[in-house]
Protein backbone atom coordinates (compact mmCIF):
# COMPACT_ATOMS: atom_id res chain seq x y z
CA UNK A 1 0.00 0.00 0.00
CA UNK A 2 1.16 3.55 -0.75
CA UNK A 3 1.01 4.60 2.91
CA UNK A 4 3.62 1.94 3.75
CA UNK A 5 6.23 3.35 1.36
CA UNK A 6 9.36 4.95 2.80
CA UNK A 7 9.20 8.34 1.10
CA UNK A 8 12.63 9.46 2.34
CA UNK A 9 14.34 6.40 0.86
CA UNK A 10 12.35 6.57 -2.35
CA UNK A 11 13.42 10.19 -2.86
CA UNK A 12 17.03 8.96 -3.06
CA UNK A 13 16.23 5.95 -5.25
CA UNK A 14 17.52 6.75 -8.74
CA UNK A 15 18.20 4.10 -11.36
CA UNK A 16 18.09 6.09 -14.59
CA UNK A 17 18.84 9.56 -13.25
CA UNK A 18 16.86 12.62 -14.25
CA UNK A 19 16.68 14.95 -17.22
CA UNK A 20 17.71 18.46 -16.12
CA UNK A 21 15.12 21.14 -16.79
CA UNK A 22 15.81 23.97 -19.26
CA UNK A 23 18.52 21.99 -21.08
CA UNK A 24 18.78 19.89 -24.23
CA UNK A 25 19.05 16.19 -23.39
CA UNK A 26 21.32 13.92 -25.43
CA UNK A 27 20.43 10.25 -24.75
CA UNK A 28 23.32 7.77 -24.56
CA UNK A 29 21.54 5.70 -27.20
CA UNK A 30 20.31 7.98 -30.03
CA UNK A 31 16.57 8.57 -30.18
CA UNK A 32 15.75 7.68 -33.79
CA UNK A 33 12.82 9.24 -35.63
CA UNK A 34 12.07 7.34 -38.82
CA UNK A 35 10.61 8.82 -41.99
CA UNK A 36 8.42 6.11 -43.49
CA UNK A 37 8.46 6.94 -47.18
CA UNK A 38 6.02 4.16 -48.03
CA UNK A 39 3.14 6.02 -46.37
CA UNK A 40 4.56 9.50 -45.78
CA UNK A 41 4.64 9.68 -41.99
CA UNK A 42 7.12 10.18 -39.14
CA UNK A 43 7.31 7.39 -36.60
CA UNK A 44 9.25 5.97 -33.68
CA UNK A 45 9.98 2.28 -34.14
CA UNK A 46 7.66 0.33 -36.41
CA UNK A 47 4.17 1.23 -35.23
CA UNK A 48 4.38 4.47 -33.21
CA UNK A 49 3.11 6.97 -35.78
CA UNK A 50 3.76 10.64 -35.02
CA UNK A 51 2.24 12.60 -37.88
CA UNK A 52 3.12 13.97 -41.29
CA UNK A 53 4.99 17.13 -40.25
CA UNK A 54 7.52 18.13 -37.62
CA UNK A 55 9.23 21.43 -36.83
CA UNK A 56 12.86 21.06 -35.80
CA UNK A 57 16.20 22.75 -35.13
CA UNK A 58 18.97 20.95 -37.01
CA UNK A 59 22.23 20.77 -35.06
CA UNK A 60 24.42 18.55 -37.28
CA UNK A 61 24.42 16.73 -40.64
CA UNK A 62 26.68 13.96 -41.96
CA UNK A 63 26.99 12.26 -45.34
CA UNK A 64 27.17 8.46 -45.24
CA UNK A 65 27.27 5.51 -47.60
CA UNK A 66 26.18 1.92 -47.17
CA UNK A 67 23.27 -0.35 -46.41
CA UNK A 68 20.41 0.59 -44.10
CA UNK A 69 17.20 -1.38 -43.96
CA UNK A 70 16.32 -2.63 -47.45
CA UNK A 71 18.42 0.02 -49.22
CA UNK A 72 21.86 -1.30 -50.17
CA UNK A 73 24.93 0.69 -51.29
CA UNK A 74 23.06 3.97 -50.92
CA UNK A 75 24.01 7.54 -50.08
CA UNK A 76 22.48 8.74 -46.81
CA UNK A 77 22.27 12.01 -44.96
CA UNK A 78 22.26 11.72 -41.19
CA UNK A 79 20.44 14.60 -39.52
CA UNK A 80 20.67 15.37 -35.81
CA UNK A 81 17.97 17.70 -34.51
CA UNK A 82 15.90 18.98 -31.61
CA UNK A 83 12.11 19.44 -31.91
CA UNK A 84 11.04 23.08 -31.98
CA UNK A 85 8.92 24.28 -29.04
CA UNK A 86 5.87 24.27 -31.35
CA UNK A 87 6.37 20.57 -32.22
CA UNK A 88 4.01 18.55 -30.04
CA UNK A 89 4.09 15.15 -31.76
CA UNK A 90 7.44 14.07 -30.24
CA UNK A 91 8.99 14.74 -26.80
CA UNK A 92 10.66 18.15 -26.62
CA UNK A 93 14.23 19.24 -25.81
CA UNK A 94 15.69 15.84 -26.78
CA UNK A 95 18.30 15.19 -29.47
CA UNK A 96 17.02 12.94 -32.27
CA UNK A 97 18.62 11.40 -35.33
CA UNK A 98 17.03 10.56 -38.67
CA UNK A 99 18.23 9.39 -42.09
CA UNK A 100 17.45 10.73 -45.56
CA UNK A 101 18.11 9.25 -48.99
CA UNK A 102 17.39 9.92 -52.67
CA UNK A 103 14.98 12.76 -53.43
CA UNK A 104 14.92 13.80 -49.78
CA UNK A 105 18.66 14.55 -49.81
CA UNK A 106 18.35 16.48 -53.07
CA UNK A 107 15.51 18.70 -51.83
CA UNK A 108 17.25 19.30 -48.49
CA UNK A 109 20.52 20.25 -50.19
CA UNK A 110 18.71 22.62 -52.56
CA UNK A 111 16.96 24.32 -49.63
CA UNK A 112 20.24 24.75 -47.73
CA UNK A 113 21.97 26.18 -50.82
CA UNK A 114 19.17 28.70 -51.38
CA UNK A 115 19.35 29.86 -47.77
CA UNK A 116 23.13 30.19 -47.80
CA UNK A 117 23.01 32.19 -51.05
CA UNK A 118 20.81 34.64 -49.14
CA UNK A 119 23.50 34.91 -46.44
CA UNK A 120 21.35 33.01 -43.95
CA UNK A 121 22.74 30.52 -41.45
CA UNK A 122 20.08 27.78 -41.77
CA UNK A 123 20.78 26.33 -38.30
CA UNK A 124 19.57 29.55 -36.68
CA UNK A 125 16.04 29.03 -38.02
CA UNK A 126 13.31 26.41 -37.81
CA UNK A 127 12.85 23.66 -40.40
CA UNK A 128 9.47 22.14 -41.18
CA UNK A 129 9.86 18.59 -42.48
CA UNK A 130 6.89 17.02 -44.22
CA UNK A 131 6.30 14.68 -47.14
CA UNK A 132 5.50 14.96 -50.82
CA UNK A 133 4.03 12.16 -52.94
CA UNK A 134 5.59 10.54 -56.00
CA UNK A 135 4.57 7.75 -58.35
CA UNK A 136 7.13 5.22 -59.54
CA UNK A 137 7.31 1.83 -61.23
CA UNK A 138 6.46 0.10 -57.95
CA UNK A 139 3.61 2.45 -57.06
CA UNK A 140 3.29 5.54 -54.90
CA UNK A 141 5.96 6.60 -52.44
CA UNK A 142 6.95 9.74 -50.51
CA UNK A 143 10.06 11.81 -49.99
CA UNK A 144 10.81 14.23 -47.19
CA UNK A 145 10.49 17.90 -48.13
CA UNK A 146 11.88 20.75 -46.04
CA UNK A 147 10.70 24.30 -45.56
CA UNK A 148 12.38 26.94 -43.39
CA UNK A 149 11.42 30.00 -41.39
CA UNK A 150 13.05 32.42 -38.98
CA UNK A 151 12.51 32.01 -35.27
CA UNK A 152 9.63 34.07 -33.99
CA UNK A 153 8.73 33.27 -30.39
CA UNK A 154 10.61 33.83 -27.16
CA UNK A 155 10.55 30.07 -26.54
CA UNK A 156 12.27 29.44 -29.89
CA UNK A 157 15.06 31.92 -29.11
CA UNK A 158 15.50 30.50 -25.61
CA UNK A 159 15.82 27.03 -27.09
CA UNK A 160 18.48 28.28 -29.53
CA UNK A 161 20.55 29.42 -26.54
CA UNK A 162 20.20 25.98 -24.94
CA UNK A 163 21.23 24.33 -28.22
CA UNK A 164 24.29 26.59 -28.41
CA UNK A 165 25.20 25.60 -24.83
CA UNK A 166 24.96 21.91 -25.79
CA UNK A 167 27.05 22.27 -28.93
CA UNK A 168 29.71 24.23 -27.01
CA UNK A 169 30.41 21.02 -25.06
CA UNK A 170 31.33 19.21 -28.31
CA UNK A 171 28.77 16.43 -27.77
CA UNK A 172 29.42 13.00 -29.26
CA UNK A 173 26.71 12.65 -31.90
CA UNK A 174 27.28 9.04 -32.91
CA UNK A 175 24.79 6.33 -33.80
CA UNK A 176 26.40 2.92 -33.17
CA UNK A 177 23.25 1.10 -34.28
CA UNK A 178 24.03 1.65 -37.96
CA UNK A 179 26.89 0.38 -40.12
CA UNK A 180 27.39 3.22 -42.57
CA UNK A 181 30.65 4.73 -43.77
CA UNK A 182 31.18 8.50 -43.26
CA UNK A 183 32.14 10.16 -46.55
CA UNK A 184 32.21 13.87 -45.65
CA UNK A 185 36.01 13.99 -45.79
CA UNK A 186 36.47 11.77 -48.84
CA UNK A 187 37.44 13.14 -52.24
CA UNK A 188 35.31 12.56 -55.33
CA UNK A 189 37.79 9.94 -56.52
CA UNK A 190 37.67 8.11 -53.18
CA UNK A 191 33.88 8.10 -53.19
CA UNK A 192 33.84 6.70 -56.73
CA UNK A 193 36.25 3.95 -55.69
CA UNK A 194 34.00 3.14 -52.75
CA UNK A 195 30.93 2.86 -55.01
CA UNK A 196 32.81 0.65 -57.49
CA UNK A 197 34.03 -1.67 -54.73
CA UNK A 198 30.54 -1.90 -53.18
CA UNK A 199 28.89 -2.69 -56.52
CA UNK A 200 31.56 -5.29 -57.31
CA UNK A 201 30.94 -7.00 -53.97
CA UNK A 202 27.19 -6.92 -54.60
CA UNK A 203 27.66 -8.63 -58.00
CA UNK A 204 29.92 -11.31 -56.48
CA UNK A 205 27.37 -12.06 -53.74
CA UNK A 206 24.60 -12.27 -56.34
CA UNK A 207 26.59 -14.68 -58.48
CA UNK A 208 27.43 -16.81 -55.44
CA UNK A 209 23.74 -17.37 -54.80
Amino acid sequence: MAENLNQASLAKFKVFGTIPKDTIYLPQIPFTLRNDCRIGIWKIGNEDYRGKEIEISIIKVNQLFGTLGKSTNTFWMQIWFVPAPSCEVIPSNIVYVSYLKGRSITQFSEKITQLMQSSVEPALGIFKAGFTKHTGEKGDYYSVVFDWRERASEAEFEQLNRIADLMATDPKLVDFSIDLLPIDNLSTEEIQMLITAANSEKIQLSQAK
